[in-house]
């Protein structure tokens, strides 16, 4: 798989109802004439581009900014991506400019040749973070997070083998920040889980113990733990899906 069609959720809270859009990207897409900088990014997105010096950093910035183009594109009915233009707020995270974006948000994430996005009404903050899930940086990043006692009591159940736990603690952590618009620049210690259970197959839901206006929704797919941080009332249908 390349590129796949965009993903449409339904996102509830009580009565009120609002769309979003899901898009996975895999690197090979960026081959396909439409992902060509000069036929997606915006004036100020190519200058950005073309001041970077180095393969990899050009690499994730044109696979990020596919899959976030292509989410946005779907929300706002928008076929050309140039008018779609993507800017960094002082921590780093992605704003959008568009003529219909004032009330939609994105949130982004890439990992080993595969990048997420997630176009959203901006009034129900969001965040995305995928992993890789990996035996050889397992413990190296668990020692990292110095796991909260619910976190570590659920590592010890055995609901998800440890290397599993890790990348699905990791993204959880990672999409609070992105949806608080910090992304990791804190203490990891308050991005903290405090409960999390089975939500389904290789699927797990819980809460934050120092946001508990927040929730997480994990799963892992394909050797990747893929993670959201919604608003606690906000229900999805359907969960995005990575493979």
């Amino acid at each position: 798989m390349n590129t796949a069609a965009p993903q449409s959720l339904l996102l509830r809270h009580g009565a009120q109802e609002q769309r979003a859009s899901f898009v996975v990207v895999e690197a090979d897409a960026l081959e396909s004439p439409g992902a060509l900088p000069e036929a997606m990014l915006s004036d100020a997105e190519q200058a950005q581009f073309a001041a970077l010096r180095f393969a990899p950093k050009r690499h994730s910035f044109l696979l990020g900014r596919l899959a976030a183009k292509r989410a946005l594109g779907a929300l706002l009915t928008e076929p050309d991506l140039r008018r779609i233009d993507i800017y960094n707020g002082v921590f780093g995270q992605p704003l959008v400019r568009h003529a219909r974006a004032g009330g939609v948000d994105v949130t982004v994430s890439h990992s080993h040749g595969m990048a997420v996005a997630l176009a959203f009404p901006a009034e129900w903050p969001i965040g995305i973070d995928l992993e890789r899930v990996s035996a050889q940086s397992a413990d190296t990043v668990l020692g990292e997070l110095d796991a909260s006692a619910a976190e570590q009591a659920w590592i010890d159940t055995g609901a998800a083998d440890r290397v599993t736990a890790c990348g699905v603690l990791w993204s959880a952590r990672e999409a609070l920040g992105k949806s608080m618009k910090i992304g990791l620049n804190c203490p990891l210690g308050i991005l903290a889980l405090g409960e999390i259970a089975a939500a389904g197959t290789a699927a797990w839901a819980g809460t934050y113990s120092y946001f508990p206006q927040s929730r997480c929704l994990s799963q892992t797919s394909g050797g990747r733990a893929l993670s959201l941080a919604v608003p606690r009332e906000i229900t999805l249908d359907p969960w995005p899906q990575i493979r």
